[in-house]
């Protein structure tokens, strides 16, 4: 498919769901420019054969139009494009979590910390709530294996909600990776991803934004928790750009949907082989693209 079609079909598509759908991309945020990046990225041949090459029309279209839905660009190391066989998969990275986040109307901040061993690290509880009462990192400690990390988002309320994650506890959400080659290369990276990630649930699920805007970013992050990730994107290349299709031998027994609704099926065991990358750097893995 040429670079022109597919990009202006995306772009098509996002017309057509903020005029029938109401949906409002990020004020300031330029979807023609960030798909643009992202298919100079996609079609970068110069480590091997390009992410286009490898992956299909369909895969390409599903993942440019969650990242533009989300607002998010690849020039600000905000997504990584990832091919698991022939499907090239979307992962946000912690820099595209802050990103969302700070967009949201019940947020006021956000940042996210990583503990090493030997550093002071107390928690307690105010009026019901978890809270971290110290942390105080050292210079010293930087090299030293991770104990935790923990994220914090101010509400509307001025009030610090803090999630704190032990290191076990960060193992069991990367163990959804096949690989753990990016964990091992990256751990503080990884560390700080995951516990933002698990933070925001509730926030993104309990803010005012366009409901498709918080499905394609809880599709982005559902593979951290569990196996039930939707595909919430148009199932074929046509109907992204707007073409007819063939009709089927046999009429389907499943309702068509629109693009970015939640109740399109979806194997799930999919999920369980997509990686974790984190927000800054990637491993040089044939299957990872090195950009």
């Amino acid at each position: 498919m040429a670079t022109n079609e597919l990009v202006a079909g995306v772009l098509n598509r996002i017309a057509t769901m903020k005029k029938e759908q109401n949906m409002a991309l990020p004020a300031g945020y330029n979807a023609a420019n960030a798909l643009n990046m992202a298919w100079l990225q996609l079609t970068d041949a110069s480590n091997g054969q390009s992410l286009v090459a490898k992956t299909t029309p369909e895969s390409q279209a599903k993942a440019l139009l969650s990242m533009a839905v989300q607002g998010l660009s690849p020039a600000k190391n905000q997504v990584y494009f990832i091919p698991y066989g022939r499907n090239l998969t979307l992962s946000r990275s912690y820099f595209g979590s802050l990103a969302i986040l700070k967009r949201l109307d019940n947020v006021q901040d956000v940042w996210a910390e990583v503990v090493r061993a030997g550093d002071k690290f107390e928690i307690g509880a105010e009026h019901g709530r978890l809270t971290v009462k110290t942390y105080e990192p050292t210079v010293e400690n930087l090299d030293k294996p991770i104990a935790y990390a923990f994220a914090a988002i101010v509400d509307n309320n001025g009030i610090t909600n803090y999630t704190v994650m032990t290191k076990k506890q960060i193992d069991t959400s990367w163990s959804h990776a096949k690989t753990t080659k990016v964990q091992k290369e990256y751990p503080d990276q990884m560390a700080l991803r995951t516990v933002l990630n698990r933070a925001a649930k509730w926030f993104i699920n309990s803010s005012s934004d366009n409901d498709l805007l918080i499905q394609a970013v809880n599709d982005t992050t559902a593979d951290e928790y569990d196996n039930t990730k939707k595909d919430v994107t148009p199932a074929n290349i046509d109907d992204l750009l707007d073409k007819p299709t063939e009709p089927a031998a046999e009429p389907r027994k499943e309702a068509k949907h629109d693009a970015l609704k939640p109740d399109i099926t979806h194997d799930p065991n999919e999920d369980l082989g997509k990686p974790d990358i984190p927000g800054e750097e990637l491993g040089g893995e044939d299957d990872l693209p090195a950009f």
